[in-house]
This record gives C-alpha cells, structure tokens and sequence, in this order.
C-alpha cells in the first residue's frame, strides 16, 4: 500500500546509546528491528524518535544528561543522512514527509524526568520535543507511573500547563488511571497514547480501557498500537492479533483515532513482536491486513499515518 506510514515511537537514540556498534544505516541485524534502510523500504515517512532518560536508567548520568546525550544522537543521525531524514519544524516540513523518504522527525519525550522544572519545557519544544509523557513505569515528582498510583503533583500540573502553553501535546501511555483522571480534568486540549493497546482485547495493565480510549477520542487524539506481544496477547501473537486490536478500537471510536506506536527497538528484540512484523518495514503489512478486512481506502490511510499528521499540525507552528 503506497501511502504515508507514520510510527509515534521509536526508540533510536536508546538503541544507539545501548549498542554502539549498530549501523542505523543498515538493515535491521542482530536483534534489532529498526533502521533507517528499513524505515525507507517500508514506505515511513515520519518518526517520533523517543528520548528516554527515565532516572536511575541510565547509571551514573542524571536523567538530564542522558536526555542531552540522546538528543546529540538525533543531531548526529539528521548530520550524517542529511538527503534522508530531516526534523520536522513546522506544518509545512509535514508536507515534505514521503513514502521512501525524506523521513521526517519529531521527538516524543518517555518520561519527563530530564524536564528539571516545569520552566525548562520551552527548551525541550525548541529542540524538537513536541510529545511528552509525564512519567515512564516508575512514577517521578510529576506524577505516579504504570508501577504505583499516585496522582499528578502540583509540579506535574505545572508541567501540563507549561505543555500546553508551548504546544506540546501530552501522552498518557504508562498512566495509572489516577494520573491519567488527573490530566483529563486539567483542561479540555488534544491528549493521546503514543504507545498503548486495547485492555478489552487483552487485559494487560498496560492497556487502556474502552472509557480511556473514547476519552482520548473525544479530544481529537489517538492511541498508538504497540507491537510489544506481552501487550497484544498470550500464547501465539502475529498480525491477526494486531488486527484484533485496532478493529476493536476503531469499534469504539471509530478510524479517526487509532496510529501506530510501535516501540520496535524499544528495549526488547524483534522475537518479542508479532509473527510477520521483523521489523518496521513490515508495518505496511497492517494496513494490507486492514485492507483485506474491508476496511477502506481512506480508514487505512488514516491509520496508517494520516491520523498522527492531523494531530502534529494541531501543534506545530505554522
């Protein structure tokens, strides 16, 4: 299928930082499911490359360091391959975005523990991060993660606020619902889940109820589908799995909604995606999947990438 692909999360600098022998240039090898080659192959014309500095991760550097690290990586990464990727700065750089490349970047920030006060968003968004989430698993002095339930602080309600000021869109994949309550009755602005699956489907704790998802709906945002297979079921996980998520979604809230998240390289090897998905070249398969179920052209599409371009040109400047 010839269109747009867009992933909302894919960890590159993580990936480079852990293994410094990794080519990005390259096909994807020896455990890795993410490459520039394949990203080109696979028709992705837009990425938000993660930043993930989470404290205590990365040992002996504080959070705001690593971030600073990974940040030189994407730097370094649009240097070298200059003639295929580029950073995306505006709602026009949307338009330069093409199936076989130039491929567009953007950064989403997993865990807003480098952010060393509510104040220092504003650097973040001028470097680039136009996505962030308040707290990875383990919870920070923003708010509780996916391994406790506390509520966001008053520092976290800052950070939300200072977001939303300098049109940064907030993602609330690894919320426990008491934070996840907490972001929704700050205000009524665009909300998403970069990263997360459909708790009916599979009830993994990662997993976003049906509220949760028509709630992330009705604010214009979406939910990205996670190729991780201990998010996406038990027992033998392939592209049918995949499938089961994103129908029950779309049943919900219809095509508008629903993206791709997909976290390929994201701390675990391409064994632990689904059957059929080696690596993101494969994720067109979906959309040929989706297809082949009756969905239309347009829906496809939609899924496939144009939902994550209506919800980046809500916050991009002109």
């Amino acid at each position: 299928m010839d269109c747009i692909i867009v992933d909302g999360h894919e960890d590159i600098a993580m990936g480079l930082m852990e293994d410094e022998n990794w080519d990005f240039s390259a096909p994807a090898t020896n455990g890795h499911a993410l490459s520039l080659a394949d990203a080109k192959r696979g028709g992705i014309g837009l990425i938000l490359g993660t930043i993930f500095a989470t404290r205590g991760y990365w040992k002996g550097v504080t959070p705001t360091s690593a971030a600073a690290r990974q940040m030189a990586c994407y730097d370094n990464l649009l240097k070298t391959h200059a003639r295929d990727l580029f950073r995306v700065e505006s709602r026009g750089d949307l338009l330069l975005c093409q199936t076989g490349g130039p491929i567009g970047l953007l950064h989403l920030m997993e865990g807003a523990d480098p952010i060393r006060s509510p104040r220092d968003v504003k650097r973040w968004v001028n470097r680039g991060v136009r996505v962030v989430g308040p707290a990875w698993n383990t919870g920070n002095r923003y708010c509780g993660g996916w391994t406790d339930a506390e509520a966001l602080s008053e520092d976290g309600r800052a950070l939300i606020e200072q977001l939303r000021e300098h049109r940064a869109i907030v993602d609330v994949s690894h919320l426990k619902p008491e934070a996840f309550d907490d972001v929704f009755a700050l205000d009524d602005e665009l909300i998403v889940a970069s990263h997360s699956n459909a708790h009916a489907v599979h009830p993994h704790r990662r997993n976003l109820t049906d509220d949760q998802i028509q709630r992330i709906a009705a604010r214009d945002g979406l939910v990205g589908i996670v190729l991780f297979n201990p998010f996406l079921g038990k027992g033998r996980v392939d592209l049918e799995t995949v499938l089961a998520h994103i129908d029950h979604m779309v049943g919900l809230v219809g095509p508008d909604h629903v993206g791709f998240g997909s976290d390929l390289d994201g701390g675990f090897p391409p064994s632990r995606a689904p059957e059929g998905i080696d690596s993101v070249a494969d994720l067109r398969r979906i959309g040929d999947g989706l297809s082949a179920r009756g969905y239309e052209q347009n829906a496809v599409e939609k899924i496939l990438g144009g939902n994550w371009i209506r919800v980046l040109r809500r916050t991009l400047p002109e």
